[in-house]
């Protein structure tokens, strides 16, 4: 998915900073994982294998994320980091150079063994944390925090800084600085090189950057169990058709759910419904879904079936731009050209259209609905659901092979319209302009000066 598509889902923060799934998506502990986060997000996953994986990690990854002791590693991670960023001069390594130095330079030589501490700790919790997680297997990335963490274990030079660490003689310690601090990873300040099969420095960045993104992946663990769904079935593409029950926004844990089964030849999904029906809660729903399912997580339904697609595209909020010279229109179509432009590259997708063409009159609307209509339902695979008012071309289309009608049940039995946030098969003849002109009071009082 495009940058674009996962904003307007929500999926991801937008240029404000906004992020309307943040409260269910971001678990993490410190802004580094933060980062990862959204990072992972922005990756999804393009075989099924892969995602069966990603599935079996977040299982396990479930009870890791409650045990992690996260508020000790975030502090030593920040600090850690800090010191190996720091421009201070690495204590000498020879002794008599040593003793000098630290006549001299008192100070520097606290810092740097209480930083050095800091670093032992942070390998000794590491440890633990692999211990837990050095047996799972997932997906690429998740290969390289294992093996970040692996390598710490591992290195040849834990012992010695262990051993410094236990003697408590703060000079000693000290003359570690140049084995952890050094780029090169050999001893400081003219001395022998130190055996050194990695250097010790490369090591701790790996570690850093492997808890930001264990902590990332941890979320989105998180997050997929308390959507308090299921984990999908996502088959290769031309496998099956699109099936969801009881599908809702992750964000609405009591709200209500549909249904959605598509027939194999179905490939535009077309929704009507008066406003306030819930047209778009239900397309945001859909797309995070199929998403969420890409990205390994669990998928706010009872019971979901989803082909694997190679893009999510969303047209839902285009706006026009006065830097860019584009009324609303142009920027409709140049998104809709977006999206068209994939399918016809023979990709796999599924887009997403809110009120596709509003910036236009209703006429030209209409034919470029149908228009567009018409091309995507023969498109060979993928799947398009248009919401729009213009049930003009759901009328005219209802029988059509590779379209779908759809509506959004409203109650009108009643003295006002109750919205069932429900879906049925079939074209909305149901219109509330007027109805809802007249209920916010707005209706007889142009009436009366339309008398005069």
């Amino acid at each position: 998915a495009d940058a674009t598509s996962l904003k307007e889902l929500g999926l991801l923060p937008d240029a404000s900073g906004a992020w309307p799934l943040a409260s269910w998506l971001d678990n993490t502990h410190a802004r580094p994982s933060h980062d990862a986060l959204t990072g992972l997000i922005a990756s999804p996953l393009a075989d099924t294998d892969a995602i069966c994986a990603r599935q079996a990690l977040l299982l396990h990854l479930l009870s890791v994320a409650k045990e992690v002791p996260w508020a000790d590693l975030q502090v030593l991670a920040v600090q850690v980091e800090g010191f190996l960023s720091s421009n201070y001069v690495i204590v000498p390594t020879a002794l008599m150079r040593r003793t000098v130095f630290a006549a001299r330079f008192g100070d520097i030589v606290t810092y740097v063994t209480k930083q050095l501490r800091a670093v032992d700790t942070l390998l000794t919790l590491s440890d633990q944390v692999y211990g837990r997680i050095g047996a799972l297997r997932g997906d690429a990335t998740f290969a390289g925090v294992v093996k970040a963490l692996e390598m710490a274990a591992e290195h040849p030079q834990r012992e010695r800084l262990r051993a410094a660490v236990a003697g408590g003689n703060a000079l000693s310690l000290a003359g570690l600085d140049g084995m952890v601090r050094n780029k090169s990873g050999g001893a400081a300040q003219g001395s022998k090189a130190v055996r050194n099969d990695a250097p010790l420095r490369d090591v701790l960045e790996a570690l850093v950057a492997a808890i930001w993104q264990l902590d990332a992946f941890c979320s989105l663990a998180t997050a997929s169990a308390a959507v308090g769904g299921v984990l999908p079935r996502v088959v290769p593409r031309g496998e099956a058709a699109m099936s969801m029950d009881g599908v809702r926004h992750p964000l609405l844990p009591k709200g209500v759910t549909n249904d959605v089964h598509l027939a194999d030849a179905e490939r535009v999904f077309f929704l009507t419904g008066p406003n306030m029906a819930g047209k778009s809660t239900l397309l945001r729903a859909l797309g995070i879904a199929v998403y969420c399912a890409h990205l390994g997580m669990a998928v706010a339904a009872r019971a979901a079936c989803i082909p694997l697609y190679d893009q999510l595209l969303v047209s839902m909020t285009v706006r026009d731009s006065l830097q860019r010279g584009e009324s609303l229109y142009l920027a409709e179509i140049r998104r809709v050209r977006t999206i068209v432009e994939a399918v016809a590259r023979g990709d796999a997708v599924m887009a997403i259209f809110d009120e596709v063409f509003r910036g236009t009159n209703i006429k030209d609307a209409v034919q470029a609905t149908l228009l567009l209509v018409d091309g995507l339902a023969r498109a060979p695979h993928g799947m398009f659901v248009i919401a729009s008012h213009l049930t003009e071309v759901a009328e005219s289309r209802a029988e059509h092979a590779g379209m779908g009608c759809w509506c959004m049940d409203v109650d009108t039995t009643g003295a006002s319209p109750k919205f069932t946030h429900r879906m049925r098969r079939g074209v909305s003849d149901v219109h509330l302009g007027m109805v809802l002109l007249d209920a916010e009071g707005v209706g007889p009082v142009l009436r009366r000066m339309a008398a005069g």
